[in-house]
């Protein structure tokens, strides 16, 4: 079952099509405080640049756009950005990297991973272990499956849409993940570099998407002056918390929700006549990954939860390599069964008599009521076992 990825963008007038936007000094927004990343492109763009060489494509101004992380990510162009160390670092710690991004190719990161508390130093003087943070930029890119993940990107609040005191996310457009490149590392890094920060690595990875291919961008850039449209396309995802932090992993319930969104969208912009893509094509598409996020989600995606609730760990793996919904039904009802006395193995894995005495003791003082609620109900939630 495929996870799929957030990917934040920042503001871009025209779509992100790998040009420099039309009116620079009209873009009030990729310079906003919740751009990605951060503050990089209020600290670093060139207005002046852009305003002369406005529309451009950036693969004919290699280096030269701050916006360079984002712009691409329907684009068509194979475009050049720097990526320079961090303010922190000395400059004769590392030189900048300059990357080439292919067509449909942005770079993102996992600030959530960056922050927990498991990669938080004691009493060493660093804040921070860069072997644990590197190790889990690495397992959390690692989940994502070129040809099967979707991938959604969205703006954050610095959007044209967070007037009012109303604070929304929006959804940018959506495909699938085509590539995710390699971890890089800085040039030049000094060996001092090297030993505290886990060899220098960069806080930017390359996706490749699967456009033009596969997937669209919400034409936003065409109604902007017409409140009557905009309303009717804007979409602003119900549930935000898979659309923070740079970039997140995005569940098969919550992908089925902003898919049956684009939906309604891609209806209205066929309503109305909108030529920026053949939406026939793209409705039929998200139509077939609707049914293929429903045939991945299964009956019960809460179920190996339950399992773990219960301490049943030995047989998740069993259960999540079940590929129909009827054995999945009946997998369920064997391991009710099993608790209940009436099996003594599930799928021909056994328990130890003591585990097994413990185990069917506390399902026993769990009721029928809450094991009702907990096999009937919950076993039908994407929830983790907290």
């Amino acid at each position: 079952m495929a996870t799929h990825m957030s990917i934040r963008l920042a503001w871009h007038n025209e779509g992100w099509n790998g040009h420099i936007c039309q009116k620079p000094c009209e873009n009030s927004y990729c310079i906003g405080q919740h751009s990605y990343p951060g503050d990089l492109i209020a600290s670093t763009r060139d207005i002046e640049y852009e305003t002369v060489h406005a529309g451009e494509p950036c693969s004919a101004n290699p280096c030269a756009v701050a916006c360079g992380l984002s712009v691409n990510a329907f684009g068509k162009d194979t475009i050049r950005v720097r990526v320079d160390p961090p303010d922190f670092w000395k400059k004769s710690d590392a030189d900048a990297i300059k990357l080439d991004l292919p067509p449909s190719t942005v770079c993102t990161w996992c600030y959530e991973q960056m922050y927990n508390k498991e990669v938080e130093l004691h009493g060493t003087g660093q804040k921070y272990d860069y072997d644990k943070r590197k190790a889990g930029a690495e397992k959390f890119f690692a989940q994502f499956e070129p040809g099967k993940s979707l991938v959604f990107y969205y703006a954050g609040y610095s959007n044209p849409f967070c007037e009012n005191e109303e604070n929304n996310y929006v959804i940018a457009g959506i495909s699938r993940v085509k590539d995710i490149g390699p971890l890089y590392y800085y040039d030049n890094t000094s060996p001092e570099v090297q030993k505290k920060y886990s060899g220098g690595f960069v806080w930017q990875r390359p996706v490749t998407s699967t456009y033009p291919d596969k997937g669209f961008c919400i034409p936003y850039w065409k109604y902007i002056d017409n409140e009557e449209i905009i309303e009717r396309i804007l979409l602003k995802p119900l549930n935000r918390s898979p659309f923070k932090y740079g970039s997140r992993e995005v569940d098969n319930d919550d992908a089925i929700e902003v898919v049956n969104q684009l939906i309604a969208v891609v209806g209205v912009l066929i309503e109305i006549g909108d030529d920026t893509e053949d939406w026939n094509v793209r409705k039929e598409w998200l139509n077939s990954i609707l049914n293929e996020l429903w045939t991945a989600r299964g009956p019960y995606p809460g179920f190996p939860s339950v399992l773990e609730s219960l301490s049943l760990h030995d047989l998740i793996s069993s259960y999540t390599i079940l590929t129909t919904d009827t054995a999945m039904k009946d997998f369920k009802q064997t391991v009710r069964e099993f608790l209940e006395g009436k099996k003594d193995e599930v799928y021909g894995i056994e328990f130890s008599k003591p585990v097994l005495k413990k185990i069917r003791r506390e399902y026993q003082l769990m009721g029928t009521e809450t094991a009702d609620f907990l096999f009937d109900a919950l076993s039908r939630f994407d929830l983790t076992a907290d």
